[in-house]
């Protein structure tokens, strides 16, 4: 009985460390996309945006390749979840992030295999248009945002959690954009 108490004791203290060492990687991340701000505009900002938002993605323990180029095309990377690999077009910007951006990202993701989505992250957001242009019949795109971004860095959602959501939203209504402030309150079947 004494040893199952204690084995239970080590696994609580086990489960305890991993949670306060998650928290900690996570005040660090947000604590360098602070930092970071200061570039936002600027080709150097971008790059390290990049490099960020995939320490971020390595974090989430989810499958991915870094940027590189296709068919001459500049590709900011990809990640795989429950099956589908996302193109990542990553936009850190003063703003908005407008239709022109959607459509080249649309040509990117539509040239791949077709169960390719695109995961668009702008920290700015999107006009109106840049939405309207993304959210069809069959969407393959996913539109994040920063409030979507803190939403992961303050642990209210993982991000595989959130990829998943956003796309059952898509899945469900052709709207490639869910904000942040619905996420809360909706389960799988709203």
């Amino acid at each position: 009985v004494e040893q199952a108490r204690k084995a239970i004791r080590e696994e609580a203290t086990k489960q305890r460390e991993k949670k306060i060492a998650s928290r900690q990687a996570l005040e660090k991340l947000q604590a360098r996309l602070t930092e970071l701000h200061a570039k936002v505009g600027t080709q150097q900002g971008g790059y390290a945006f990049q490099d960020w938002f995939y320490d971020l993605v390595a974090f989430s323990e989810l499958e991915h390749r870094r940027p590189y180029v296709s068919d001459g095309r500049q590709i900011d990377g990809s990640v795989t979840h429950e099956g589908t690999t996302y193109l990542v077009e990553l936009k850190f910007t003063n703003d908005q992030t407008g239709a022109p951006d959607i459509d080249t990202f649309l040509a990117k993701v539509g040239s791949k295999a077709d169960n390719t989505m695109g995961l668009f992250v702008s920290m700015a957001g999107y006009s109106s248009v840049a939405i309207n242009q993304a959210s069809k019949p069959k969407t393959p795109l996913l539109l994040l945002e920063a409030s979507h971004v803190f939403l992961v860095l303050q642990g209210v959602w993982e991000l595989p959690e959130l990829i998943a959501r956003v796309r059952q939203h898509a899945s469900q209504t052709s709207e490639a954009y869910l904000p942040a402030a619905k996420l809360s309150g909706q389960g799988a079947d709203d």
